[in-house]
């Protein structure tokens, strides 16, 4: 639990408000990476999957990436030698995905407020894998869907989702409840008004 506080209080610390939607903790993970930060986020989103065995650890190009590869760290500390690999979801297709060698998918960008293509090659994630999905944010769940549904394209299974911060007040578990997966969020942001956050009691579910 101490973790959890901590990762709380940092949020608290450094976290702003952009208007009334918006979290900025571009000092934590979307523009310099705390490392630390991402190393408490890691080691408790490992936690709420300890007893379940987790093949791949997937997440979006690209703030989602470093608490990814430290879950990645934590998860395969407990389940050594069957290890975990992190895949990320790209947001423009590279020359080294030939076409037919990966699948897509729309979805929407909330940082940068326009429509996004997210790519994952087809050779990435084994059919059968159990997935663990990983991000930085849940607010209108439109990325983490995404994400389940690129999870479908490869035949994969959804343990859960994990996020740092959920956005409670737009709603996002609802798109989220037809991959019948657990939902994890370690700051659950209720509102920005006064242009302040405003946290609920740190809380793992």
């Amino acid at each position: 639990m101490y973790l959890l506080e901590r990762i709380n209080s940092l949020v608290r610390e450094h976290g702003k408000a952009v208007g009334d939607s918006i979290v900025n903790v571009d000092t934590l993970l979307n523009h310099r990476i705390d490392y630390a930060f991402s190393a408490y986020c890691g080691t408790v989103l490992a936690r709420v999957v300890r007893e379940q065995p987790i093949d791949v650890i997937l997440t979006a190009e690209a703030s989602g990436i470093s608490v990814a590869v430290f879950t990645a760290m934590a998860v395969n500390n407990e389940q050594w030698p069957r290890a975990a690999s992190v895949v990320f979801a790209k947001k423009s297709r590279p020359i080294t995905l030939p076409e037919g060698g990966y699948y897509v998918i729309d979805s929407f960008s909330r940082t940068k407020n326009r429509p996004v293509q997210l790519f994952l090659g087809s050779h990435v994630i084994p059919k059968g894998a159990q997935v663990y999905i990983v991000d930085d944010f849940l607010a209108q769940g439109t990325t983490l869907a995404a994400l389940g549904d690129l999870v479908g394209m490869a035949e994969a299974n959804i343990v859960a989702f994990g996020v740092v911060l959920e956005k409670t007040f737009e709603q996002g578990r609802s798109e989220l409840t037809r991959f019948g997966a657990p939902v994890y969020s370690l700051v659950k942001v209720t509102s920005l008004e006064g242009g302040m956050l405003h946290l609920a009691p740190p809380t793992l579910s």
